[in-house]
């Protein structure tokens, strides 16, 4: 029997805080941050690029940021990803 892969609850805009700060490095977020809806965590946008949600996700094939989407003046975006720099 194999083993269930986790899965994530994705929600929507309304769990993205009203004063965001970067999950790994802290800093404020203004109007333009990254939103990952896995681990409910918002990131600066270079952070954001380099974000996976768990630590087997390299292993696994997933590629870096992409479970982060852009949040820009309070809109989340449909695309998976962030822009480039």
């Amino acid at each position: 029997m194999s083993t269930p892969i986790e899965t994530f609850d994705w929600p929507r805009r309304d769990a993205i805080p009203d004063t965001p700060r970067c999950a790994r490095c802290d800093a404020a977020l203004a109007l333009r941050f990254g939103w990952c809806s896995g681990c409910r965590a918002a990131y600066c946008l270079p952070c954001g690029r380099s974000h996976f949600c768990r630590p087997g996700c390299p292993a696994n094939g997933c590629l870096a940021g992409f479970c982060v989407r852009l949040v820009e003046n309070g809109h989340l975006s449909e695309t998976w990803g962030l822009p480039p720099e």
